[in-house]
């Protein structure tokens, strides 16, 4: 039988990931207000100063109607504002109000701590590093398509 399989790793990426995951949307619904998908939408407009909604699904990977529901939950929240973009006439700007700003400085102490936490179950620094390797090379090998 092949490693992989022998190993269960696939049974165990998929627990492993929805165990993060769940602790991170309650560790940031608790703290911060947004879940984690929230967040990571938030994020992605913070480092582009501002982002069109099709650029935050695009970086993200997701579809942009999944995007464009979490900015207006995020926008009646009162953490991101949109505005029509200067680039493209037919797109939206989205970005962080000042709660959006402080809400993603709140979630960001629970994100360092949990991969904090993460680097040291995984054996230090460099088995991070191999681990991402890894993780970006099954990406590789499947890659998410649109509908």
């Amino acid at each position: 039988m092949d490693p992989a399989g022998r190993e269960r790793l696939y049974h165990l990426l998929q627990t492993a990931a929805h165990r993060l995951k769940t602790r991170a949307d309650r560790d940031s619904q608790g703290v911060a207000g947004v879940s984690a998908a929230q967040a990571a939408v938030m994020f992605v407009i913070q480092r582009e100063g501002g982002a069109t909604q099709r650029r935050v699904a695009e970086q993200l990977k997701l579809n942009e109607s999944a995007v464009t529901a979490m900015v207006g939950r995020l926008m009646e929240a009162g953490l991101v504002d949109r505005a029509p973009s200067a680039t493209d006439g037919r797109a939206w700007t989205v970005s962080l109000t000042a709660a959006g700003t402080t809400a993603l400085e709140v979630f960001r102490v629970s994100l360092d701590a949990m991969n904090a936490e993460i680097t040291a179950a995984l054996g230090g620094e460099e088995a991070v590093v191999r681990f991402a390797e890894g993780l970006r090379a099954l990406l590789e090998i499947s890659p998410t398509r649109e509908p």
